[in-house]
């Protein structure tokens, strides 16, 4: 076999596993339960279905901005703090270097993705909501659909 043909094989193998992981200490079992939790929570304060709460993700003028939808309509804009608490235990969001990591990490996902999938990087919006006590991420460029995410993608940028 060509060396040639050995690197393609290489790279293909790279790339499908790219995303494959094991998640040995439940960190993302964890993650996911803190977004089912909050999501329920938000929707209980905003009276509305949780299954219709969206949380929007998105870089305006290099600054991470978070929105919660009812389904297609904003309902408001959400503080890093309160974004925190999405993603970890409640009174992690107090903690500054905790808010600066998670905005730091979902600007460098943002980024990534978006070279990734040839999308300029201030039209890349990640979209978050609990279906059926799953989290499920989407990705979109601007309102056009690019592909679903795992969750495990979106968090090894914590790390």
């Amino acid at each position: 076999m060509s060396q040639a043909l050995n690197k393609n094989i290489s790279i293909k193998l790279k790339e499908a596993l790219a995303d494959l992981s094991v998640d040995i200490f439940g960190y993302e079992k964890k993650i996911s339960n803190n977004i089912i939790n909050h999501t329920r929570k938000v929707a209980a304060r905003e009276k509305i279905i949780p299954e219709q709460l969206y949380v929007r993700l998105f870089q305006q003028n290099d600054k991470l901005r978070a929105f919660l939808y009812r389904q297609n309509r904003p309902i408001r804009a959400i503080a890093v703090d309160e974004l925190v608490d999405f993603f970890l235990d409640q009174g992690a969001s107090t903690f500054l270097d905790v808010q600066n990591k998670i905005t730091v990490s979902i600007k460098e996902y943002l980024k990534d993705f978006s070279a990734a999938n040839k999308v300029y990087k201030e039209d890349t919006k990640i979209w978050i909501n609990v279906k059926d006590d799953l989290v499920v991420i989407r990705a979109f460029n601007n309102s056009k659909f690019i592909k679903e995410i795992s969750l495990s993608s979106l968090i090894k940028y914590f790390k």
